[in-house]
């Protein structure tokens, strides 16, 4: 039974990645929102996910609305949550990616490094860190009353914020579509 719910919690994990994957690839467009004040509170919100602050407060900048219960929440899981994610980043089966996402590098490779079990906790933990990725750029998209065209721009900001606080040999999500490391020119 625990065979099947896994493969199950990773077939959703892999069906949204690629599901989400069409509607979150558009073009930023930066004059939708409040870039500055937006930058800075993706700082400051990477900044305490990296290290580990559950007892953020957030502040509402400029128009940028983020001193709701579910984007604090979202952050505070995030927090709770960072050091595993990081973790599995450190394995180099995981990437950032410019849609403001961490997706699971699968293959044959990841088969062999680890068992179902921690194949199941792998895609556990993207999910949840999704999961509440989305809540805070929804969030901030409804709270600061953006139209839904500044979405593109929330997740982008936020990928680049969090570059910020990644560590050397982590991958991310290169302009071209490639994939970078931390610490490679």
């Amino acid at each position: 039974m625990r065979y099947i719910a896994g493969l199950i919690l990773i077939a959703l994990a892999c069906g949204c990645q690629n599901l989400t994957g069409a509607f979150t690839s558009l073009k930023p467009d930066y004059k939708e929102v409040s870039e500055q004040a937006l930058r800075e509170v993706a700082r400051e919100i990477e900044q305490a996910v990296a290290e580990n602050n559950r007892e953020i407060r957030l502040q509402n900048r400029d128009g940028v609305v983020v001193d709701t219960e579910p984007i604090i929440q979202a952050v505070r899981t995030r927090a709770a949550r960072h050091e595993l994610l990081s973790a599995f980043l450190d394995t180099g089966f995981a990437w950032e990616r410019k849609n403001g996402l961490v997706y699971i590098l699968t293959g044959r490779e990841y088969k062999k490094a680890g068992t179902s079990h921690d194949r199941d906790r792998n895609a556990l933990i993207v999910d949840g860190e999704c999961q509440n990725r989305w809540t805070i750029y929804e969030g901030i998209l409804k709270a600061s009353n953006y139209s839904p065209r500044a979405l593109p721009a929330i997740q982008r900001i936020f990928f680049e914020e969090r570059l910020k606080y990644m560590r050397p040999g982590q991958k991310y999500e290169t302009d071209d579509g490639k994939i970078g490391i931390i610490g490679n020119k």
